[in-house]
């Protein structure tokens, strides 16, 4: 026998405590950190280049869907923000790390510097990309959760990614790697990450709808975000 579970509807954030809101926004910060980690590096495959963060960077953006379906916008913000802050500190620690002189017996200091020398330019690149793409995306998906009163999850996240993607993906390569590509190349890196973003959201639902639904079980509410939001 299925139970079946009836959730607590909420339009304001003071109306409930999440429970386990640290612990996705932990897992966030987890992987944009990761993906940080190994944007630098461009691979081919099929004759297209692109950063091999693709490979889990697509997860970040699904999580953030998850975030605005179950905590709603300005509890999202909150997690947003805090990974801009955990990429700006990526960048100077790393920046700090190859300033500090290597050990005599350590023979790796040029390999060093050429992964990690641009952090500054990527955790810039990151930060206008979040901004604009992670609060649009956000936004619409709170919207058309309102509009189509918490039905048809699909279809909101795909459109918010759409949309969302399509500024962030244009944002990041412009800001990473304008100057140190070709534009032809850097076009193609923008289209392909944007259209590998939008099939990974796709690829995904089949795993991110019932996890989405099964957190708001654990929560035991459905949130609208029928109160001020903003992205401060």
């Amino acid at each position: 026998m299925l139970r079946r579970f009836v959730l607590r509807v909420t339009n304001h954030d003071y109306e409930w405590h999440p429970k386990y809101f640290a612990v996705v926004v932990g897992i966030f910060c987890a992987l944009y950190m990761i993906n940080n980690a190994i944007v630098s590096k461009i691979t081919v495959i099929a004759g297209i280049p692109f950063t091999v963060a693709l490979i889990i960077f697509p997860l970040c953006a699904i999580i953030t869907d998850l975030l605005t379906e179950v905590y709603g916008f300005n509890r999202t913000r909150q997690a947003i923000w805090t990974v801009l802050a955990a990429t700006v500190l990526f960048a100077l620690f790393t920046q700090a790390a190859i300033l500090l002189p290597p050990a005599d017996f350590w023979p790796y200091q040029a390999a060093f510097e050429a992964v990690f020398a641009s952090s500054w330019r990527i955790a810039m690149a990151g930060i206008a990309a979040w901004v604009v793409g992670e609060f649009v995306n956000s936004y619409i998906l709170s919207k058309l959760k309102i509009f189509q009163q918490a039905r048809h999850m699909a279809a909101r996240f795909i459109g918010s990614t759409v949309i969302g993607q399509f500024f962030d993906s244009a944002i990041f390569f412009t800001i990473a790697f304008a100057g140190t590509v070709p534009w032809d190349q850097l076009l193609i890196m923008t289209a392909t990450a944007w259209a590998v973003k939008i099939a990974y959201e796709i690829a995904a639902l089949p795993l991110s709808i019932p996890v989405a639904n099964w957190l708001k079980r654990l929560e035991g509410v459905e949130h609208f975000d029928r109160q001020k939001i903003s992205v401060v």
